[in-house]
């Protein structure tokens, strides 16, 4: 055998193996991803599951006692989101339209999406405020300290 055959043969078995080992890393890969997709949908049946039981603490059936206390932490930290979404929303001085959902500023009278009429969200006043705090003559709104017209009906003020 020359040496030219043996070193041909040497790259064919090498460039075989390789293939080999190419087709059992993607199958690998391909096994791998099923796994995870199979994970993926186990986790969303567990979702699931919990979010039944949930749904049917908060209508009132029947849970077990371990169900119910879970339940329960669940509420409270609905209700420590609801908190602070509220919290940000008055940061920004902004209100939801209770039909639609949309983020407006709290001093709109109608939903921008929806057009439904608005209840007019007062800002909150403090003791501090009170003190300095300036009104237009042509529509009584209270205006900031250093503002040359109202906000609301453009009248100059004093």
């Amino acid at each position: 055998m020359s040496m030219f055959e043996s070193f041909t043969r040497k790259v064919t078995d090498t460039a075989k193996a390789a293939a080999k080992k190419s087709s059992e890393l993607v199958e690998v890969t391909k096994l791998n991803m099923s796994i995870s997709s199979e994970e993926d949908k186990i986790e969303k049946l567990y979702l699931e599951i919990g979010k039944t039981i949930y749904e049917s603490y908060a209508k009132g059936e029947t849970t077990s006692e371990l169900f119910a206390e879970k339940c329960k932490q669940i509420d409270e930290y609905n209700n420590n989101i609801k908190e602070m979404r509220n919290k940000i929303l008055e940061l920004k001085n902004e209100k939801i339209c209770p039909t639609c959902r949309e983020e407006l500023d709290r001093s709109v009278n109608y939903c921008s999406k929806c057009g439904t009429k608005q209840e007019i969200i007062e800002p909150p006043v403090f003791e501090a405020e009170e003190a300095i705090e300036k009104k237009c003559q042509g529509c009584d709104s209270v205006v900031g300290e250093d503002s040359l017209f109202c906000t609301k009906c453009g009248t100059k003020l004093d």
